[in-house]
């Protein structure tokens, strides 16, 4: 009587594993043939799998998951808005201004995390400007996002900066700590005040690779950079002299020093940059070549 049983059974299953195949086949179900060994191998509780599946897939939550503002805040581990990888195969990211200007708030947060779980530091300025957004949901968004890239630009700070301070003449630490400093100081997440801070312990730091390593152009050129941010022109105006000096047929350094008199404001120091440009016949590049055009047409420079 069992086995008569068992027998009606298997053949039972055999014939719904068949129909329920040839309705994937043609499309009839929604859900993937991937699940068919499950249906097929596990009797009964295959079958209720794919009941289940094609519910989820008709209803259209397959692969889905609602997610609380509770989840993403920064002291749960489950949600880390550093782990959200983005999907290779999606397209660009639309801008954030499009994203805050939608009227529909679902549409406005969906692009929101869009933007978020792909490369939120690259939407620095814009995540501020978020952060006071009328929507709670997406100003908590743009929050949490902007307190995690800051919480990653600290720790991987002190961390190169610890290590910097072992041997402060290790060239690799410092080098690390170095690019430690320009990308947070670039990240546009710091306010003027603590800013000011880390441009002048870049300035140290780069001023000390300066002496030890004094052929080092881009080094030189980046504390050219940093002190005209600093507003300190004499000593800028003092490195970016050095470089011409040193590499009198670098494109880079004279335009590094035109940049210099053009923060000054200085007329003069432009037309001699200008001059000496054209007379040692220096090789520009486009960018070179369009911005020796800017200052002719500006009447900054003589004939």
């Amino acid at each position: 009587m069992l086995s008569y049983l068992l027998l009606i059974f298997a053949i039972v299953h055999i014939i719904l594993c068949v129909i329920i195949y040839l309705c994937v086949r043609s499309r009839v179900f929604g859900f993937s043939e991937q699940l068919m060994p499950m249906i097929c191998l596990v009797p009964a509780a295959g079958i209720i799998c794919a009941v289940i599946a094609e519910y989820m897939s008709r209803t259209n939550k397959c692969g889905t998951r609602n997610i609380t503002l509770e989840e993403m805040h920064l002291q749960d581990d489950d949600v880390r808005l550093k782990n959200l990888v983005p999907d290779e195969d999606e397209g660009v990211v639309i801008p954030l201004e499009e994203a805050m200007s939608v009227n529909d708030s679902a549409t406005r947060r969906m692009l929101m995390l869009d933007i978020l779980r792909r490369s939120p530091e690259q939407y620095t300025e814009l995540l501020h400007k978020a952060c006071t957004a009328d929507d709670i949901e997406v100003s908590h968004y743009a929050s949490t996002a902007v307190m995690e890239l800051q919480r990653e630009y600290e720790f991987d700070l002190q961390k190169t900066e610890n290590q910097y301070k072992k041997d402060e003449n290790d060239s690799v630490a410092r080098t690390q700590y170095i690019a430690s400093l320009k990308k947070y100081i670039g990240s546009r997440l710091i306010d003027e005040n603590i800013l000011f801070v880390y441009r002048n312990r870049l300035a140290e730091v780069l001023d000390k690779k300066i002496q030890d390593e004094p052929e080092d152009m881009e080094t030189l050129l980046d504390a050219v950079e940093n002190y005209i941010a600093l507003k300190n022109y004499n000593k800028s105006a003092e490195l970016a002299d050095t470089a011409v000096k040193k590499w009198p047929n670098r494109e880079i350094v004279w335009l590094t020093m035109l940049n210099v008199y053009e923060q000054m404001n200085d007329g003069n120091g432009i037309k001699e940059v200008i001059y000496q440009m054209k007379k040692r016949n220096i090789y520009l590049s486009n960018h070179g070549k369009s911005v020796l055009a800017f200052w002719d047409k500006s009447g900054q420079t003589e004939d």
